[in-house]
């Protein structure tokens, strides 16, 4: 009995905010909906649908309460102690209530539209519902994304990683020449973790790959020989051309007979593995990215949705 309800527990600890409690608040909101449409549909006043009638009041103020109480939901999620329902659950109905917004504002304003604040707020509304339904979507698809990018590691011990990398590539540097040295240092200047919004959200060019291309032109076809005579140990994930000038330089080291060629070995090895390990951090700090990105867009619209509001109803209550 003990185990049966623990294994409940679990259950719905690790239930989706989506399916809570069997899908409750989809059942209320679409029957929401189909009251909403039912009635649309009988109502038939002089001069057609509009706002202005019982229908049109009606409809809109059940609109204006559900984005009062939606817009309540990021007070709710900080008030810890609160005994009126579960966060999953005010998510759940977030959504779920969300959605159902759309219809009730189109059969509110019976589709008419203009220039005006009417049509603003109304626009307004849907794109705090796109912009929530992108959330939605983030939330269900990035943190395993995350999870699986991230095979049991954390950032922090990623970036311990990459300092250890760095120290160990440059004291093997140091065994093999000032120039190859130099060269380490060069490419150690040239890592790049994280970057602006753009860049974080959708990728930037290789910070190396013009001085790659230089010093490949130079080289003519070390990097040919380095492909067929000396294969570094590399993380399958990791190719040649990723590798960039600091590999395509240690190439013509070694092509250009090198002495402590065991030495230029770990050090490939470890610039494939410091290359693996920084796009593993972008790529981390890209999905978490696109998994918040979206509260920049919809908490802002959401304080314009509102202020557009009042002044909807209260332009409604001047001059209606």
């Amino acid at each position: 009995m003990a185990r049966t309800q623990t294994d409940q527990s679990l259950r719905i600890a690790h239930e989706s905010f989506l399916v809570h409690a069997g899908f409750r608040y989809l059942k209320v909101a679409l029957l929401l909906s189909v009251a909403a449409i039912a009635a649309y549909i009988w109502h038939d006043p002089p001069g057609g649908p509009n706002g202005g009638t019982w229908l049109g009041y009606t409809l809109g103020t059940i609109g204006a309460l559900q984005i009062a109480w939606l817009a309540w939901l990021g007070r709710r999620k900080r008030t810890y102690r609160s005994s009126i329902g579960t966060v999953r659950g005010w998510t759940s109905a977030h959504v779920y209530l969300g959605l159902s917004l759309a219809l009730i504002a189109t059969l509110h304003c019976a589709f008419h539209f203009g220039w005006n604040i009417h049509t603003l707020a109304y626009a307004l509304t849907l794109a705090v519902i796109i912009s929530g339904i992108y959330g939605v979507i983030a939330y269900a698809r990035y943190p395993s994304l995350i999870t699986g990018n991230r095979s049991q590691a954390t950032r922090e011990g990623w970036l311990a990683d990459l300092d250890d990398i760095n120290d160990r590539s440059i004291k093997l540097a140091d065994t093999l020449g000032p120039d190859v040295h130099r060269v380490i240092l060069a490419s150690i200047d040239r890592i790049r973790i994280g970057g602006g919004v753009r860049e974080i959200l959708f990728g930037t060019r290789e910070p190396e790959r013009k001085a790659f291309e230089k010093v490949q032109a130079q080289l003519g076809e070390t990097t040919q020989f380095m492909a067929t005579q000396v294969r570094p140990r590399a993380e399958p994930s990791v190719s040649p051309d990723q590798m960039q000038s600091t590999v395509s330089f240690m190439a013509g080291r070694l092509a250009g007979g090198v002495d402590a060629g065991e030495q230029a070995q770990k050090l490939l090895d470890l610039l494939a593995r410091r290359r693996d390990l920084t796009t593993r951090i972008n790529r981390d700090i890209r999905l978490q990215a696109l998994m918040q990105v979206w509260l920049y867009v919809h908490v802002p619209l959401t304080f314009a949705l509102l202020a557009a509001l009042v002044a909807h109803i209260v332009s409604v209550f001047i001059y209606w």
